[in-house]
């Protein structure tokens, strides 16, 4: 059971209550994290405009951002977005190896693999120390945009995987499995 009750249409807070009501009607459902983070208006409104930006950036492609959302996800433990891009990354085109590998930060050449590296050095250190991993997005191609982009990822994702564990959100999505015991 979640920690944070999930509003709905009727029980949000009137300003959130449209922005569910467009959710419900682009995706044919409102995702309980969504629901959640409509808690606060504002931090849902905001979100969504931050996620819309990055999938119009054009500088990751969308697996790319998938490989990302998944990658950062499980190194926070946050197990409702972790299904949640796993099936959403099933829609970008990831296989069950790809979702698996973007888990641990493996990609499948060097560009995903510096990409993930940063991201990995982001989440874990906030950044400091990543010059060996700038340097390696640096030798992948990596343009400026690109790394500030891994970066936005980075940022949006943890504070959804926050709100979802702070919240422990109720998952409305199918449960990714476990990853292997190495």
């Amino acid at each position: 059971m979640s920690r944070l009750p999930i509003p709905t249409s009727d029980s949000a807070p009137s300003a959130t209550q449209p922005i569910l009501q467009s959710l419900q009607r682009k995706l044919g459902r409102v995702p309980n994290l969504y629901a959640t983070i409509g808690h606060s208006p504002g931090a849902l409104q905001s979100m969504l405009t931050w996620e819309e930006a990055l999938s119009q950036s054009r500088t990751l492609s969308r697996r790319e951002r998938e490989q990302l959302n998944l990658h950062v996800s499980e190194l926070n433990g946050c197990g409702y977005c972790i299904s949640a891009h796993s099936a959403i990354g099933k829609l970008a085109g990831l296989s069950e190896q790809d979702i698996e590998a973007a888990r641990v930060g493996a990609g499948a050449n060097a560009r995903e693999n510096a990409l993930l590296a940063l991201a990995r050095r982001v989440v874990r250190t906030g950044g400091h120390g990543a010059g060996g991993e700038l340097a390696r997005a640096r030798e992948a191609g990596l343009t400026d945009a690109e790394v500030v982009d891994v970066i936005a990822v980075v940022a949006l994702r943890s504070f959804t995987n926050a709100v979802a564990v702070v919240a422990q959100t109720e998952l409305d999505w199918p449960r990714a499995p476990a990853l292997p015991e190495a």
